[in-house]
């Protein structure tokens, strides 16, 4: 009986060490498997031990970038066709602001985004300067020096990119000025036309009926004209692909 007794115990004893020693020896059990599942459900960032899931930073978080304005081909441009009382006869010009979000160009003139630009012809008052012909910005420089916008009457259209590059073509082939027949008005009704604007008749003699055409086509009320630096008033160069511009001389001005 006690061998009996001894026997069982002996097996017993054995049973339990291989036990003992198989649950030991296992990688998914003990202090090993939660060690394996903590590295699971947090990896280590070997980059950023501290932050291990430190997503890409922004260089400058605080400060977003600018959103790209979407091209509209169709609003391209804001084109004016504006008339105010100068000494003795009516002046003529048409002036453009960039709806874009890039530069455009108008005739040989590169506007910036957002900016602003006006085109005329000029004779009698730059004639000992750099001579007639097709100056950029003079009215903007001119208006905001002498504060002189009297009698104003404005037509206003949204030019496409199409329509201003037929603007821009007929500009940039039209450098010339003459008293009676190519003078401001018809210049500048010229590039309402082309622009598509609501047709104007191109009076050659005195731009005085071209400012009564202008009040039979629904102007608009006087705007702010934006002030232009002196070293922004141009004087075109030639014609056609070949034109160029050059800054206005102080006598023109």
């Amino acid at each position: 009986m006690r061998r009996t007794i001894a026997l069982f115990l002996a097996l017993l004893t054995a049973f339990l060490c291989f036990a003992i020693c198989a649950g030991a020896g296992s990688p998914e059990t003990g202090n090993d498997a939660n060690i394996a599942v903590n590295e699971e459900e947090n990896p280590v960032n070997p980059e950023n031990p501290e932050n291990p899931e430190d997503p890409e930073n922004p260089e400058n978080p605080d400060e977003p970038e600018e959103p790209e304005i979407p091209e509209n081909p169709d609003e391209y441009a804001e084109m004016y066709l504006i008339t105010y009382w100068n000494v003795a006869s009516p002046h003529v010009f048409v002036y453009f602001k960039n709806l874009t979000g890039h530069d455009i160009t108008v005739g040989a003139y590169t506007c910036p985004k957002g900016e602003c630009v006006s085109v005329a012809t000029f004779g009698v008052s730059t004639m000992d300067g750099d001579g007639a012909g097709i100056y950029y910005n003079m009215e903007r420089y001119r208006i905001a020096q002498d504060g002189k916008y009297p009698l104003v009457v404005t037509l206003k259209r949204v030019v496409s990119k199409t329509d201003l590059e037929n603007v821009s073509k007929f500009i940039l082939n039209n450098n010339k000025w003459d008293f009676f027949l190519f003078n401001c008005g018809w210049f500048a009704a010229k590039c309402w036309n082309a622009g598509g604007g609501s047709y104007l008749v191109p009076i050659t003699v005195f731009p005085s009926i071209l400012r009564l055409e202008m009040l039979f086509h629904r102007p608009i009320k006087k705007i702010d004209i934006e002030a232009a630096q002196r070293d922004e008033v141009f004087r075109q160069v030639g014609n056609g692909s070949g034109a160029t511009l050059k800054i206005a001389s102080d006598k023109s001005m």
